[in-house]
């Protein structure tokens, strides 16, 4: 796992693709990491760092696990991602409820100045942290979250059952459109496959952008340089693969930065293709 600095004044600033980073104080195993997105600050936050198992690959040959991940295991992440704007504090996903609330405090923020909750999809390492005790996590919150995703899953109606009156639910827009904007400077966009609802968000201020791309991936060691490669944790594993393929492309044709929930510190990078695998692509991660 790549080596991580942690610098207790922020003091690096990297123009890279159009994306400044800083890399926040922290501790090792639940690092935070900074960036600018035009006037807007990003925040990835983790509640864990780990190594992944293979049994979760569809249909990856030997060949290719000998390739990519011969340890046996590769570098993964659970995270949530923070945005800040003049006009507040924007969470996209509650990840498990872990760590979160002392990630938040880390940067200076409670759950109170939470005031928009953005729902990639229903899985419980994505919305675990919205309920605490039975009650909102983050009382000042609307949530927003596909109509998609909110008719399919039991478990996220229960948990925003907590929100009654402050949930908002819409139909994302296509890729090629660069999605619907559901607030000034962040689009919606449909990636449906990982579940039947799940949603990606374009981040987009004084002309740069950054793409939340939720799990479009789960095993960056392998799903880069075979994008064709799904997980069980896929509700349509075909459908799944062919959107990775279709981000993969847009990003790199237009040189968007990303960010993962399940891509390891620093969480945020850029594609580039890989020109020695076929339909393939290498990510880099941001400079601290």
């Amino acid at each position: 796992m790549r080596q991580m600095l942690f610098l207790a004044a922020g003091v690096l600033f990297l123009a890279f693709f159009g994306v400044g980073k800083v890399c926040a104080a922290t501790d090792k195993a639940n690092p935070v990491f900074r960036s600018k997105v035009g006037t807007f600050e990003v925040y990835a936050l983790s509640e864990r760092q780990s190594e992944g198992s293979l049994s979760i690959l569809i249909d990856a040959s030997s060949r290719d696990i000998e390739k990519y991940v011969s340890s046996g295991s590769y570098p993964t992440a659970v995270n949530t991602f923070l945005v800040r704007t003049k006009d507040g504090a924007i969470l996209i996903d509650a990840g498990l409820g872990e760590k979160l609330e002392g990630n938040l405090k880390s940067i200076g923020l409670s759950p109170d100045d939470i005031g928009t909750i953005l729902i990639t999809h229903s899985h419980g390492d994505h919305i675990g942290g919205l309920v605490k005790n039975g009650s909102p996590a983050f009382p000042k919150a609307k949530v927003y979250i596909s109509k998609a995703e909110f008719s399919w899953s039991p478990q996220v109606r229960r948990s925003l059952s907590a929100y009654a009156g402050c949930v908002s639910q819409f139909d994302p827009g296509n890729l090629a459109d660069s999605g619907l904007e559901i607030m000034e400077g962040i689009r919606a966009i449909q990636a449906y496959g990982h579940t039947p609802g799940h949603t990606i968000f374009l981040i987009e201020s004084a002309g740069e952008r950054l793409l939340v791309w939720g799990d479009l991936t789960h095993a960056m060691a392998i799903q880069m340089p075979r994008p064709d490669i799904s997980v069980t944790y896929d509700s349509d594993p075909v459908r799944a693969a062919a959107i990775r393929k279709e981000v993969l492309k847009f990003v790199t044709d237009g040189k968007v930065p990303v960010a993962g929930m399940h891509v390891a510190y620093p969480a945020i990078g850029n594609i580039e293709r890989d020109l020695e695998v076929a339909e393939g692509y290498k990510f880099i991660p941001s400079a601290e």
